[in-house]
């Protein structure tokens, strides 16, 4: 699977080209969850719980006025795995409904791996999660019926227990965001209305067919296909089709609920609920490593995909005419050069150094 690797950008009309010629030549493959050997699922949640044991990251920053971003202070007695959280907590405003959104989680999920190899010893290739394999019936799918303690990612949490998890390596997993809780999953059928009603600026894109919606009727494999075959060459299309108020992107966030679609432990005061504290749940980076497999798709089925890029850098949130008019971001915009938020946890760079992920510092392959 080539890309190009020379990467050209319309941009305000005028070609940005930015030159990435190092092609890699050992790429890891990334293959889904359920075609690993248990020992290889193991390795991956070993590696998981290992970041989470490590010490919290001082270099770690945040660059969202609190007024703005709305989540609590910094914890430095957190995790490693909960700085991760909280680098997506404070940044959720910047990569959300803007042109970073597909460049900031390909290098995130990235990121997240290297972690993994450098202090955990992780060898193996990031995995990604199938869900349309699991649209059909989400909630009796085989995925949450694997309750191995040291391979199996559990089933739904207990609704007596704030839906907790109970079963499989992440039972008891230790969160510090937005407070100390454990890990919980929510099976949430039609999550939109909740979550139209938790914020009144999110309310005014959702009419009344939107927020009846069965989460699970948007990603199923008919669906992902059109999305991967649609908007050949225009990114605008393209993220919107996969990240709309109701895409599949956020319907697998909502429809699992509990820590993954960001809502509030029973036991946290004065909380805001939101897609903010997501990477909480270690199943944000199976399900963003599918994401970023349907955006490799579309750029690898039409040539002039593979380098498409326009996007602007603020949210175009103000009212439905305007969002219409920058549905992934206002001005000021973003290109190639941009460079990828970051909040000092990670090493940098810019969104061209992702756009292709055989060359550069990225090196894999999707099977």
């Amino acid at each position: 699977m080539g890309f190009i690797s020379t990467l050209g950008v319309l941009l305000s009309g005028a070609l940005l080209v930015v030159s990435n010629d190092t092609q890699c030549t050992n790429p890891t493959v990334r293959r889904e969850w359920r075609t690993l050997s248990r020992d290889e699922r193991a390795a991956w949640i070993s590696a998981v719980k290992c970041l989470a044991a490590n010490p919290h990251n001082p270099d770690l920053i945040a660059t969202v006025n609190s007024s703005i971003s709305q989540i609590p202070a910094m914890n430095t007695s957190a995790s490693f795995w909960d700085d991760i959280s909280y680098m997506h907590m404070d940044l959720n405003v910047k990569i959300h409904q803007t042109g970073m959104f597909l460049p900031f989680h390909r290098w995130f999920v990235h990121s997240v791996e290297q972690a993994m190899i450098d202090k955990c010893g992780f060898s193996g290739g990031f995995p990604y999660w199938n869900w349309t394999i699991d649209a059909p019936d989400f909630y009796t799918s085989s995925w949450w019926q694997d309750s191995d303690p040291e391979s199996g990612i559990g089933g739904w949490g207990d609704p007596d227990k704030d839906y907790e998890v109970q079963d499989g390596a992440f039972a008891g997993f230790p969160l510090a965001y937005p407070s100390y809780h454990p890990l919980r999953h929510q099976y949430t059928a039609q999550p939109f209305a909740a979550f139209a009603a938790s914020s009144p600026t999110i309310a005014q894109f959702f009419n009344s067919t939107m927020l009846e919606t069965f989460a699970n009727s948007t990603f199923h494999t008919d669906q992902i296909a059109a999305i991967i075959a649609g908007n050949p060459g225009d990114y605008v299309g393209f993220q919107q089709s996969l990240d709309n108020w109701i895409g599949a992107h956020g319907s697998v966030h909502a429809i699992t609920g509990g820590d993954l679609a960001g809502t509030c432990p029973a036991t946290t005061d004065d909380c805001i609920p939101g897609n903010k504290w997501s990477p909480n749940s270690p199943l944000f980076f199976l399900h963003h490593a599918m994401i970023d497999k349907i955006w490799s798709d579309w750029q690898n089925l039409n040539g002039t995909s593979a380098t498409a890029f326009y996007g602007g850098s603020v949210q175009a949130f103000d009212n439905t005419t305007y969002f219409a008019e920058y549905p992934n971001g206002a001005l000021p915009m973003l290109n190639t050069s941009s460079q990828i938020y970051t909040d000092n946890m990670f090493p940098g760079g810019t969104i061209g150094d992702v756009m292709n992920h055989t060359a550069g510092y990225l090196c894999y392959v999707y099977e």
